[in-house]
């Protein structure tokens, strides 16, 4: 179940929008644990920080994801990062076009096949730094 569980909310992540999310949650009956109830809250500056009110901000490119570590609280730990680009279409000509980048990793505590906690992880290793390290 676990391995479902996992399949589900990374595609949910990939949509960059805190109803599918949500719906993961509720089917799994953890929406209501303390743990989840601070990962929504966490994941939905990653979610839509990124948006400017009035600008009509959209994500202009593929979700991406890549497998990284994080480098902080959980230093090691495996995770993975979701990354975007996207656009203010309703800006002021020529800020219209520009194209900015985000990014947010999400890390699932699992051990033994169990699931221990889901959360927000702003510290981790770049793509770039992540196949540096499998040259060695």
């Amino acid at each position: 179940m676990t391995k479902q569980f996992k399949v589900e909310m990374y595609a949910a992540l990939k949509k960059i929008d805190m109803i599918p999310v949500k719906a993961v949650l509720d089917k799994y009956s953890i929406a209501n644990f303390q743990d989840s109830i601070d990962f929504v809250e966490a994941l939905d500056y990653c979610l839509n920080g990124w948006k400017k009110e009035n600008m009509s901000s959209k994500v202009y490119s593929e979700v991406t994801t890549s497998d990284s570590r994080c480098i902080a609280c959980e230093h090691g730990k495996g995770m993975m990062v979701y990354q975007f680009e996207y656009i203010h279409a309703a800006a002021p000509i020529p800020m219209n076009r520009v194209v900015y980048g985000w990014d947010f990793g999400i890390l699932l505590d699992i051990r033994k096949e169990i699931l221990h906690e889901v959360r927000v992880c702003n510290a981790f290793l770049e793509k770039d730094e992540m196949e540096k390290l499998r040259v060695f």
